[in-house]
């Protein structure tokens, strides 16, 4: 008797099988919720040398479109508008007009083009854990700062954390990993498999075998974009349900399905991602909060999708 798939494939044919039969509003916002947990994977294992008012990354800096670490932001979103498939690129692009920023070119991400083109020379590839073990295989025994030192315990603030002696370019490797859906049969999916190349995979000694960790990572990322989908389908059902009504000329659905994946936006953030005046955003933002479906928080006058 066969035994039956590992959990991750079981979790990956079912998006597969989904993924055809998804709304436009629902596949754009599912990028749209990539690329926000690909920005909250990115602050977790990038090399900050600014660590933001709180001296920790805390979720303020993680949160896409509220971060105060701006500048490493646009040159994230510059990557990914450049390297990544379509539906991701458009959503980076989207968020740099949201921004008010332009496209950036950092040398920083050349870490990211190595680790890309290395990949790349391995596909196609008949399976996607075989392909993904030798190529961090070679990024380990060939790109020698993708490697990372020991650790060691550090308290700041009243907070445990751990800190490494040595940052290597895990980062650079998870980012490259994600811009390449057609791994795990997917093609050019509006979806990012996120952290699939987390900083254990690049210890010195490794606590487990690279497929081990691999597994553990690519389940983890996978049980990730469920629950994105999930929340994205969730969301532009309630938007269809509360905002019915509505003339079809109004931007409110358009503001809706835009804070849902990218998160808080202020009406001026809102209105260049729409092309529209402030005036035009700020009514869609009162027809959202009419319809108690978002709020505008009262520190940074961004608007907010409430909790169902």
């Amino acid at each position: 008797m066969d035994a039956p798939p590992p959990p991750w494939q079981i979790t990956l044919a079912r998006i597969e099988g989904a993924l055809p039969f998804l709304r436009a509003e629902v596949a754009d916002g599912l990028a749209r919720a990539s690329l926000r947990r690909l920005w909250r994977v990115h602050v977790r294992d990038y090399a900050f040398e600014n660590l933001g008012p709180e001296h920790n990354p805390g979720l303020g800096a993680a949160e896409l479109t509220r971060s105060w670490y701006a500048a490493e932001r646009q040159d994230f979103l510059s990557w990914i508008s450049r390297r990544g498939p379509p539906p991701l690129a458009r959503a980076a692009q989207l968020t740099l007009a949201a921004k008010d920023a332009r496209e950036s070119f950092s040398g920083t991400f050349e870490a990211a083009d190595r680790a890309l083109e290395r990949l790349d020379a391995l596909l196609p590839a008949r399976g996607p854990l075989a392909a993904l073990t030798e190529w961090l295989r070679q990024l380990r025994d060939h790109e020698v700062d993708f490697l990372e030192g020991g650790s060691e315990e550090v308290l700041i603030e009243g907070r445990v954390f751990q800190r490494f002696a040595a940052r290597g370019s895990a980062w650079a490797a998870s980012l490259a990993a994600a811009m390449r859906p057609q791994l795990f049969a997917l093609g050019a999916a509006p979806l990012a498999l996120a952290g699939l190349a987390p900083r254990a995979l690049f210890r010195v000694e490794p606590e487990s075998p690279l497929p081990a960790l691999l597994a553990s990572a690519i389940g983890a990322a996978a049980g990730d974009v469920a629950s994105d989908l999930a929340a994205v389908a969730a969301m532009v059902a309630r938007g269809d349900e509360r905002l019915a009504d509505l003339y079809a000329s109004s931007q409110a659905p358009a503001m809706w399905q835009l804070i849902s994946g990218l998160g808080p936006l202020t009406r001026a953030e809102l209105a260049r991602a729409l092309g529209v005046t402030r005036r035009t955003a700020s009514q869609a933002a009162q027809a959202l909060e009419k319809a108690d479906l978002a709020a505008l928080r009262p520190g940074d006058h961004a608007l907010v999708p409430k909790r169902p």
